[in-house]
C-alpha cells in the first residue's frame, strides 16, 4: 500500500493543551505560529523578515465622509526584500477567525496605505485562515491538525518566493464588498463627491443603475450604484434633459439605457451599502444604494 506522509512541523504538540484555560494568545504565538512562520522561511533578519507589532502612524481608513478606526496591531508583518508582503494576527483558542470583527480589523490593517498587502491571516491555535483582500471568504481555512495537508498551498500563496507572484484574483476590488469588510455596512449615510456617470440604465422594478471606477486613497475600485425614483428625480439638471426624459419613460418591452459617449457627468451622492450580493459570470459584487443625489 503506497502512502505519502505529510510534513508535520507540530508533531510534538499535544493539541489537548488548547483546552487548558492558561493556554492563551501568547502561547498560540510561541507554540504554534512561530514554528509555522520559521518553516515558511521567515526570520528576524532580511531578506525574509518578521516585523512584530508594527504600529500605524495614522490608525484609521477614510471612506467618503467617514473614518474607520483601526484598533488592531497585528502580531506579525512579513517583509520580503524590505517590502510588506502579508500579515498574521494571533488569537486565543476560543476567539473566532471567520466572520468576525477580528477579520474586519485585520483586513483594515492589510489595505491601509502604510501597509498594502494582498494577504492576511488569522490563527487561534485550533484553526488557520488565510484571506486575500479581493475575496470575502478565506482562500485557505483548515484545522491546525491538518497543517501538513495544506502546507504546499500555504507555501504557494505566502512563501517568501511566491507571495509577490501574480495574484490569482485579477478583477478590481468591488467597493461595496470592500466597505462591508471594513464594517461600514451599518452606516446609513456615506458621502462621495464627483462620481463620474457615463451611462445609466433602467432596472426592475422602477429602479435605475450605473457603474464605473472609483479611486480611493490611490486604490482603484469598481462600483455599482442603484437608486430609486426619488433619487432619479434629483438627477434633473445634472444630466442632459433628453437623457433624463428617455429614462423617465418606461415600457413593458425593454429597459432603456442612455450612454454619454464623450463626457462623464459628475454628481455627489449620499449612499449606503446594499444588502443583497449580486453575481454574474465574472464577479460577485455588492451595489451601493443611493439615498439622494446632492
Amino acid at each position: 500500500m503506497k502512502q505519502k506522509k505529510f510534513l508535520n512541523i507540530l508533531h510534538d504538540l499535544d493539541f489537548q493543551i488548547l483546552n487548558n484555560p492558561e493556554f492563551q494568545e501568547d502561547s498560540v504565538r510561541e507554540e504554534i505560529i512561530l514554528p509555522i512562520i520559521r518553516e515558511l522561511g521567515y526570520g528576524t533578519s532580511k531578506p525574509h523578515q518578521i516585523i512584530r507589532s508594527r504600529k500605524l502612524l495614522h490608525p484609521y481608513v477614510s471612506i467618503g465622509s467617514k473614518k474607520k478606526n483601526i484598533y488592531i496591531i497585528p502580531d506579525y508583518l512579513f517583509e520580503v526584500d524590505g517590502k510588506p508582503a502579508w500579515i498574521l494576527d494571533a488569537k486565543g483558542p476560543n476567539e473566532k477567525i471567520i466572520n468576525s470583527r477580528n477579520v474586519e480589523q485585520a483586513y483594515s490593517y492589510a489595505i491601509h496605505s502604510e501597509v498594502r498587502v494582498n494577504y492576511f491571516a488569522l490563527c487561534n491555535g485550533r484553526e488557520f485562515a488565510l484571506y486575500h483582500i479581493g475575496r470575502i471568504q478565506p482562500i485557505l481555512h483548515f484545522n491546525i491538525t491538518e497543517l501538513g495537508k495544506y502546507w504546499d498551498s500555504l507555501m504557494k500563496f505566502i512563501g517568501p518566493n511566491n507571495v509577490f507572484q501574480n495574484s490569482p484574483f485579477k478583477l478590481a476590488k468591488d467597493l461595496g464588498l470592500h466597505l462591508k469588510r471594513l464594517g461600514f455596512d451599518k452606516s446609513e449615510s456615506l458621502i462621495f463627491h464627483e462620481i463620474p456617470v457615463t451611462e445609466i440604465g433602467q432596472l426592475d422594478p422602477d429602479m435605475f443603475s450605473f457603474s464605473g471606477g472609483l479611486k480611493l486613497d490611490d486604490q482603484s475600485y469598481v462600483v455599482t450604484w442603484d437608486f430609486d425614483q426619488s433619487a432619479f428625480a434629483q438627477l434633473r439638471g445634472k444630466i442632459p434633459e433628453d437623457a433624463y426624459s428617455t429614462l423617465k419613460e418606461r415600457d413593458n418591452q425593454s429597459r432603456k439605457v442612455v450612454r454619454f459617449n464623450d463626457v462623464a457627468y459628475l454628481i455627489n451622492v449620499d449612499c449606503r451599502i446594499g444588502e443583497d450580493l449580486q453575481e454574474n459570470e465574472n464577479e460577485i459584487f455588492l451595489p451601493m444604494l443611493i439615498n439622494r443625489i446632492i
